[in-house]
């Protein structure tokens, strides 16, 4: 670890007992996380884990300290940092919040939400991170991505979902403005089915700024097949969608994505969740128009005791 993350991390474990706020019935756990995702352009990144949380009474309410390796690579380019977080989840008067703040030794990194427990789900949400393209590793760029979403119920089987956000890049001037709303119908809810029409546009200030995928702007609409179930105390979740998709410039093209999840029972104070994915979008390269895809892998576990 560089000695600039290493002072962070020293100043996350003193402020620790301040934050942390342990009961009798608290105790410890380690917990692990890979991540691995790749694009079309040959971007990939690498994110290792490693968590000790000092106070830790369930999945929904604990604290504790995060170190990470990250490693960002392309064709012909890689580069490596450390992170230390403070991480952890708990409740604030009704609303649920959970989320990591830490550095990579030259900037703030993280992430972290906050929603309510009622019917009409609002959440609050920020991410920052490296920009995962070599022009983003190479000249330090972070992006923050901050917004907010609403649950709405619309009877017994229908609901929807609307998001907003704004999103900079550290590039310039660039701002990414989002839209997102899905609808969601119940079709066999005792077999964990749904049907859902996912649709999303965001609109970019200063388009083709950085080296990274930057329309004016860029439209989706997308049916989706959603499975989610217990089977023997294990959690199944599956989503599989096409549909359309455009962006300045281009004419309308195929949209899909396939995402798939498993968590494990709570056996002996110990649980895996793996989630897989893959989904993509067009972007114009040097030699004109192309299809553009990316796949991701996350393995996680816990054991507490």
């Amino acid at each position: 670890m560089s000695p600039r993350a290493l002072v962070v991390a020293l100043g996350l474990v003193l402020a620790m007992p301040a934050l942390a706020q342990e009961d009798d019935a608290a105790g410890k756990a380690v917990r692990a996380d890979a991540w691995v995702s790749s694009d079309a352009e040959g971007n990939e990144t690498r994110k290792l884990a490693l968590g000790w949380d000092v106070s830790h009474r369930d999945p929904d309410h604990w604290w504790g300290l995060k170190v990470e390796r990250a490693r960002f690579s392309g064709d012909d380019w890689s580069d490596s940092e450390d992170r230390a977080y403070l991480s952890g989840a708990g409740d604030l008067r009704g609303w649920s919040w959970q989320g990591d703040i830490g550095s990579n030794g030259h900037d703030l990194v993280g992430r972290g939400s906050i929603h309510s427990k009622d019917a009409r789900r609002k959440e609050f949400f920020i991410e920052r991170d490296v920009l995962e393209t070599r022009g983003g590793v190479a000249n330090g760029w972070v992006q923050t991505f901050a917004g907010a979403a609403i649950d709405l119920p619309m009877g017994d089987r229908w609901s929807t979902t609307v998001l907003g956000g704004a999103q900079d890049f550290g590039t310039g001037s660039n701002l990414r403005t989002h839209l997102r709303a899905n609808l969601v119908h119940a079709l066999v809810p005792d077999q964990g089915l749904s049907l859902q029409l996912r649709t999303r546009y965001f609109h970019d200030s200063d388009p083709r700024e950085a080296d990274y995928f930057s329309p004016s702007w860029y439209g989706e609409a997308m049916g989706v097949l959603g499975w989610r179930r217990f089977v023997g105390g294990y959690q199944w979740r599956a989503v599989a969608g096409m549909g359309r998709q455009r962006s300045a410039g281009e004419d309308w093209k195929r949209a899909r994505m396939l995402q798939f999840g498993l968590e494990t029972p709570r056996r002996n104070n110990a649980w895996l969740r793996l989630d897989a994915g893959y989904s993509d979008t067009p972007v114009v390269a040097d030699g004109g128009a192309d299809s553009y895809s990316y796949r991701y892998v996350q393995v996680q576990g816990v054991v507490a005791f």
